[in-house]
């Protein structure tokens, strides 16, 4: 197994656009952090009235073997899955089989005795309320994640293992690494008996809280949750790229994930000793020859489980930018979409504490965009990925931006990213 690299002076780059707009400053840029050692390289693609006008494939697959990247390699999008089962959750929420306030113990029984962890007594408490789907589509439930949490509660999820995806803290560096429960509503009921960092609905805490709605999407729609994305959304979108675990035909397309130097610290986790090699940035964390993505999968995390293409995925960020339609097929409805992509938040669980930053059904949107610091559209909404994949959808511009890289903990470039796109089309 490869263990580590070094960069090539040789870039490849791939790119079409139109011949309206200057991108050279934004492909300047990505050329510039690829060379640092920040990032193997992206795929972005820019969408807008209605065409594509710009695709760009720069940098390496896989940089020992200086091998290109390409519009059609697979990435894993971990938290961009996040919208997907946002989408899913209001289809059923449109069929009448489920409202977003609807208790969870309604679905997973075990929630009904979930307490609360006293940050200041360290004793537990009952739910003053019970937790709704709501709030695990808003990250408002009290529940966390491993790498987020860092008291009590972060102990428990190690001890109990409440990693339901591949990443930097459960994948050891020696490999392999497994799932650590058979499937995903198996894990939901030990969560379930797990105490929640605060009340529900009395903050904003990144969470689990969608991969639990998972589950409640397998046990309302009496199918796999991979099987009621696969006939609820893949399939009509004609999204062929996308899948919790890749198939042999496609694992060729595979690519390398990378983690920055800098990310370790960020989650928590002891950095390995790259002292020794020549670009002491990146760490080859997960190789595209023998990818945990393509071991069979237990659990269908829809937090942060999904392989996509940056082609698949502007495909779903279209039929939300069309209120729910895509080449004439219909998703969603437009009055679902708006609920899905308006701010759901309580006024005290707003995100970061932002009044700018709206928290839509598992997706931000951008309430007061000047106020966040961004060139895009007010009501614009978006999501990232922890690997360096990115999103969003301008409805105020008409435009669909997507951006993917394949590097944990990498460098905030996505303001910089923003300003030269924005520049480029002159808004």
């Amino acid at each position: 197994m490869k263990k580590y690299f070094y960069l090539s002076l040789l870039s490849f780059s791939i790119f079409s656009f139109s011949a309206d707009y200057d991108f050279s400053g934004y492909t300047k840029y990505l050329d510039k952090e690829i060379n640092k050692g920040n990032f193997p390289g992206f795929v972005t693609l820019i969408y807008k009235d209605g065409k594509v006008i710009f695709s760009d494939s720069r940098g390496f697959a896989d940089i020992e073997d200086s091998v290109a990247l390409n519009e059609d390699s697979l990435f894993r999008i971990y938290s961009m899955t996040k919208p997907i089962t946002g989408a899913a959750l209001m289809i059923l929420v449109e069929q009448g089989k489920v409202s977003l306030n609807d208790p969870v113990a309604k679905y997973i029984p075990e929630f009904k005795n979930t307490k609360v962890l006293n940050s200041k007594t360290n004793q537990l408490e009952k739910l003053d309320r019970e937790v709704t789907l709501i709030d695990l589509a808003t990250h408002s439930s009290g529940l966390t994640y491993s790498f987020v949490d860092r008291g009590k509660i972060k102990e428990i999820y190690d001890q109990e293992k409440i990693y339901p995806y591949y990443f930097l803290d459960n994948v050891s560096l020696e490999r392999p690494a497994k799932k650590s429960y058979p499937d995903i509503c198996t894990l939901s009921e030990k969560v379930a008996t797990l105490p929640l960092v605060h009340q529900p609905g009395e903050k904003w805490t990144y969470s689990i809280g969608m991969d639990i709605l998972g589950c409640v999407i397998e046990r309302v729609s009496k199918l796999s949750f991979g099987e009621f994305l696969k006939k609820n959304i893949f399939d009509p979108l004609d999204m062929e790229d996308t899948f919790f675990q890749v198939p042999n035909s496609k694992q060729n397309r595979m690519i390398d994930l990378y983690a920055h130097k800098k990310g370790f610290k960020r989650y928590g986790v002891e950095a390995p000793d790259i002292r020794n090699i020549k670009n002491k940035n990146l760490f080859l964390l997960d190789p595209k020859e023998d990818s945990f993505f393509f071991q069979k999968v237990s659990i269908e995390d829809g937090g942060s489980g999904l392989v996509s293409t940056a082609n698949d995925y502007l495909k779903f960020a279209t039929m939300l930018l069309n209120k729910g339609s895509y080449n004439g097929r219909k998703i969603l409805n437009p009055e679902t979409v708006e609920v899905m992509t308006s701010n759901q938040s309580e006024k005290k669980a707003k995100p970061f504490k932002v009044d700018a930053f709206g928290q839509g059904v598992t997706i931000g949107v951008a309430l007061n965009a000047k106020k966040m610091r961004m060139k895009r559209g007010d009501n614009s909404f978006f999501w990232g990925g922890a690997a360096s994949t990115d999103f969003w959808v301008d409805p105020e511009n008409d435009l669909i931006f997507v951006s993917m890289s394949q590097v944990l903990g990498s460098p905030n470039i996505d303001r910089k990213l923003e300003r030269l796109l924005y520049k480029a089309l002159g808004i």
